[in-house]
C-alpha cells in the first residue's frame, strides 16, 4: 500500500503558493464546490492529500515565518479566501541568484542570514517533488533549484518560462538520475494563453484562416512587476507566442503577453483578445473579448492537477520529462500538442494506457 500523501516543497512563496495552500483547504472544507476543479481525484489522490513539507523564498517578510502566514504577507496580492492553519513549515532563505529584477528590488527586501542548503533541506523534509514558482526570468535561480532537485532525487515541477523540461541537456540529466521532470511555464485554468489557443483552435477547425491576432493583458501582481524588465518581458512573450504559432502552418501576425503593470489591480489580471480572420469567400471575421481573472487561484487550479499527476508518475518510477503532464499543464512543453490531444494524453497516462 502506497503512502497516501504527497510531500511537496515549494520555491517562491508568492501568488501561486497562496492559491495552492488556500485551494487545498478550500477543496477539503467545501465539498459542494468540487465541480470547479477539472479532476477532483487523480490516481486516487485528492487535493487535500498534498502536504507542504518545505518552502523557500528570499523576502524578509516571508523568511522565518510559517508558510501559512507567509502566503498572506503584504507583498502578496492573492485575496484571503479561507483561513489556513499553521503548517509547522518555516520558510527558509533560498538562493537569490538573479531572482529579483531591478523593479522587484524596489519593493522587496532580501532577508538577512545565510542561504539554506536546498538539497539537504529537501532530504531532511523527505520531499517527493519541488515546485519552482519563483519570478519569471530568473534563469540562474531556476537552474539552481533544478540542480538541487536532481541531487536530492526529487521530482521537479517548473512553473517558470525558463527552459528546463524543454532543454535536452536537462532532460537527459533527469532521465539518467531516474527523476521526474515537468514543465515549462505553468498554464492557468482560465488564463490568457489557454483561452487564446481555444479561440484559435475552434476557428481553425471550422476552416477560418487567421490573419492577425493579439492577446495582451495588464495586471497588478509581483509577477507582472518583475517582467517590466525588458529582457524578462521579451522572453515571456516569446514563450507565449511560440506555443500559439506552433498550431498554425500559415504565417499569422501575432502578439501575446503582458503589456503593463498596474499596482491598483492587485491580483487581478485583465486580458484583451482580438482576432481577425477570413471565412468562406473571404468573409471578414473579427473577435474582440475582455477577460478578468485572479492570478492566484487561476494558476493553482492547474498546479493541483499537475502535482497529483506527478505523484502518479513517481509511483510508476517515471524519469525525465513526463510529456503528457507537460502538454496538459504548461505553455511550453517539450512535446507540443493541441489542446484536445493534450487532455487526451493526460487522461490516457493517468489510466495507464499511455506510456512515457
Amino acid at each position: 500500500m502506497l503512502e497516501h500523501e504527497i510531500k511537496v516543497a515549494i520555491a517562491g512563496v508568492g501568488t501561486i503558493a497562496s492559491g495552492l495552500l488556500q485551494g487545498i483547504v478550500y477543496f477539503n472544507e467545501y465539498q459542494e464546490k468540487r465541480k470547479n476543479i477539472l479532476h477532483p481525484i487523480i490516481g486516487s489522490f485528492k487535493p487535500c492529500d498534498i502536504r507542504i513539507v518545505a518552502a523557500f523564498d528570499v523576502d524578509t517578510d516571508k523568511v522565518g515565518k510559517d508558510i501559512s502566514q507567509a502566503i498572506f504577507a503584504p507583498i502578496n496580492s492573492t485575496p484571503k479566501f479561507i483561513e489556513v492553519d499553521n503548517k509547522g513549515v518555516i520558510v527558509e532563505k533560498g538562493p537569490v541568484k538573479d531572482g529579483l529584477s531591478d523593479h522587484l528590488k524596489s519593493v522587496i527586501t532580501i532577508a538577512d542570514g545565510e542561504e539554506i542548503d536546498v538539497v539537504q533541506k529537501l532530504k531532511e523534509a523527505k520531499a517527493e517533488l519541488l515546485i519552482c514558482a519563483i519570478p519569471s526570468g530568473a534563469e540562474e535561480a531556476v537552474k539552481a533549484y533544478a540542480q538541487a532537485a536532481l541531487e536530492a532525487e526529487v521530482a521537479f515541477i517548473n512553473c517558470t518560462p525558463t527552459m528546463i523540461a524543454c532543454d535536452p541537456s536537462w532532460a537527459r540529466k533527469f532521465k539518467k538520475a531516474n527523476v521526474c521532470l515537468v514543465g515549462d511555464d505553468l498554464q492557468s485554468q482560465a488564463g490568457g494563453t489557454v483561452l487564446h489557443k481555444g479561440f484559435l483552435d475552434v476557428l481553425k477547425e471550422q476552416g477560418v484562416i487567421i490573419k492577425d491576432t493579439y492577446q495582451l493583458d495588464v495586471a497588478g501582481g509581483l509577477e507582472t512587476l518583475n517582467t517590466l524588465d525588458d529582457d524578462r518581458k521579451q522572453y515571456k512573450r516569446e514563450v507565449k507566442e511560440r506555443t500559439l504559432k506552433q498550431a498554425f502552418k500559415n504565417e499569422i501576425n501575432l502578439a501575446s503577453g503582458t503589456s503593463d503593470y498596474l499596482e491598483f489591480l492587485g491580483n487581478r489580471r485583465i486580458g484583451h483578445f482580438w482576432i481577425r480572420g477570413e471565412g468562406f469567400m473571404g468573409m471578414p471575421i473579427k473577435i474582440d473579448i475582455r477577460l478578468e481573472t485572479l492570478d492566484g487561484p487561476n494558476g493553482a487550479a492547474t498546479l493541483i492537477d499537475v502535482i497529483r499527476a506527478t505523484k502518479v508518475a513517481i509511483n510508476r518510477a517515471g524519469s525525465g520529462p513526463i510529456t503528457s503532464i507537460c502538454a496538459y499543464g504548461f505553455k511550453a512543453p517539450p512535446v507540443f500538442s493541441d489542446r484536445h490531444n493534450a487532455h487526451k494524453w493526460f487522461a490516457e497516462y493517468l489510466e495507464g494506457i499511455r506510456a512515457e
